[in-house]
């Protein structure tokens, strides 16, 4: 199994909890075997948290005209379903996430959506201050409660 990130928004996680599953519309992320090769000293959860923060970013263009936090979504799928690009924690994914599948959710909390949407509002949006904000974690089964504090 490969641990993925998904990049997503409100309307993607809406989905997942709604249908169960989730089809990633853009690249997801993942420890590649580059990021591996690119840092052979690293332990196993920095690697991790690279390709993590890495779909958070991603997200950030998935939230234009909509809610403005950014939503990664962890899930352990078939090794086979995932075909990393040659550079990068980029992959593709052949499929859909099931619910089943999701280890977490992350998001951004209110604070983080103020940043996020000045972000988005920028012709160059300040990255880093976006970056500095943890994204919070979600079990699976408080994905409904999560949204209905979004409103």
């Amino acid at each position: 199994m490969a641990r993925i990130y998904v990049p997503a928004n409100a309307d993607m996680l809406r989905t997942l909890a709604g249908t169960g599953e989730l089809k990633p519309v853009s690249a997801v992320h993942t420890v590649t075997s580059w990021l591996r090769r690119e840092a052979p000293d690293a332990v196993e959860e920095d690697l991790e948290y690279t390709a993590f923060a890495d779909a958070a970013l991603a997200s950030i263009p998935l939230l234009a005209g909509g809610v403005p936090r950014r939503i990664v979504v962890s899930a352990d799928v078939p090794d086979d379903r995932v075909a990393e690009h040659a550079e990068g924690t980029g992959a593709d994914f052949g499929g859909h996430v099931k619910l089943k599948r999701v280890a977490a959710v992350h998001a951004d909390d209110a604070e983080a959506a103020e940043e996020v949407a000045r972000a988005l509002a920028a012709d160059e949006p300040d990255l880093d201050a976006v970056e500095a904000h943890v994204l919070d974690w979600y079990a699976p089964s408080e994905i409904q409660d999560f949204l209905a504090a979004l409103g």
